[in-house]
């Protein structure tokens, strides 16, 4: 049993934001991911060589806190401005991203760069996925199903909203409290988001658009022109996000069924040529993102009757859509988490 002064579970940009600040206000903090690799939907694979975005095409800020963070990334992989050309952009699903005010930055080397410069520094347990939580005596227990365990007086949520109240309902839902912040949660709406990954030979014909939110199409939500990220690309790369009705249609039939759907009406849309891609890989976002208007607007706090602390952040609970309110969503859960620690001080680094 490892005791720490924070134990978060997900190391997506808020769990990743929440750990951060609390070890830089001087707290021991342990971060635990059941995937491969830290990032959440900041999500980037490489296709022969090519980063690929598939999940969050790009970063926007307002704040101008939020716009330093984005100034810490290694410059020569930023593309200040990115998407700049851009069709219907009141049609995408953050229009405020393309008004005056905003910031927006895309990434030569794919959008994992956000998360893995918050990583820097914290314990990210990858391949730790937690399947048990206990509290007693003032301390949360989580055990890993690889047989790790983890102590602490408090934990930090930082998964989507259905994981975490899989994971906590069972065991907090008659603590004080408890049922009206569980109803709050059940509450939100989150939109599931289909995604098509296609490649075509880089002698076809060059879409003239970074960005497309089409308005007469069916199954077809956003367009996003991804090799025109890339400096050298092997292959024309097009990111396709369906839908929220679409999506949740098809999120549990077959892949390849609703994968050909949306190539379909790609070659409806930019010419038959879309429609025959050297290869197709789909994926599935049960967890797209939040509806705007359902987001939370803080994070959720739950107290064990035996003491101790639980708090559930992410973007649901967020003031801001997207990855600025995810990251805020954290840092401000981390930044008070670690002045109640140094008020009776625990937590701290040894």
């Amino acid at each position: 049993m490892t005791n720490v002064g924070l134990i978060v579970i997900g190391a997506g940009v808020s769990g990743l934001a929440c750990a951060r600040e609390y070890r830089r206000r001087g707290g021991s903090v342990v971060v635990l991911e059941r995937s491969r690799g830290a990032g959440g939907r900041c999500a980037t694979r490489r296709i022969d060589g090519q980063p690929v975005d598939h999940g969050c095409p790009f970063l926007h800020a307002q704040s101008p806190q939020f716009a330093d963070v984005l100034d810490k990334l290694d410059a020569d992989g930023n593309l200040p401005g990115w998407p700049v050309e851009v069709r219907e952009s009141r049609l995408a699903c953050q229009p405020d991203a393309f008004t005056p005010g905003h910031r927006r930055l895309a990434r030569a080397d794919g959008m994992t760069a956000l998360p893995k410069h918050l990583a820097e520094g914290l314990d990210v347990r990858l391949q730790h996925e937690v399947d048990a939580i206990t509290c007693e005596r003032g301390l949360v227990r989580v055990r890993c199903t690889n047989g790790a365990s983890f102590e602490s007086g408090t934990l930090v949520c930082a998964m989507s909203i259905a994981q975490s109240l899989a994971l906590l309902e069972p065991l907090v839902q008659h603590w004080p409290g408890a049922p009206e912040t569980l109803e709050r949660m059940h509450g939100v709406q989150v939109l599931p988001v289909l995604t098509l990954i296609a490649g075509w030979a880089l002698d076809s014909p060059e879409p003239e658009f970074d960005a497309w939110h089409p308005i007469e199409t069916t199954m077809i939500g956003a367009i996003y022109h991804d090799s025109r990220k890339r400096r050298a690309p092997r292959h024309r790369v097009l990111v396709v996000h369906a839908r929220p009705a679409f999506s949740r249609e098809h999120l549990d039939t077959d892949r390849a069924a609703w994968a050909a759907e949306l190539q379909w009406e790609l070659g409806e849309l930019l010419g038959s040529w879309a429609a025959r891609p050297l290869w197709v890989q789909p994926h599935r976002w049960e967890g797209g993102r939040v509806r705007n208007d359902d987001l939370l607007g803080g994070p959720a706090g739950f107290d064990p009757p035996s003491g101790g602390r639980i708090v559930v952040v992410g973007d649901a609970f967020a003031a801001t859509p997207g990855v600025e309110g995810a990251f805020w969503s954290g840092h401000g859960a981390g930044e008070r988490l670690a002045k109640q620690a140094d008020s009776i001080g625990v937590g701290r680094k040894k």
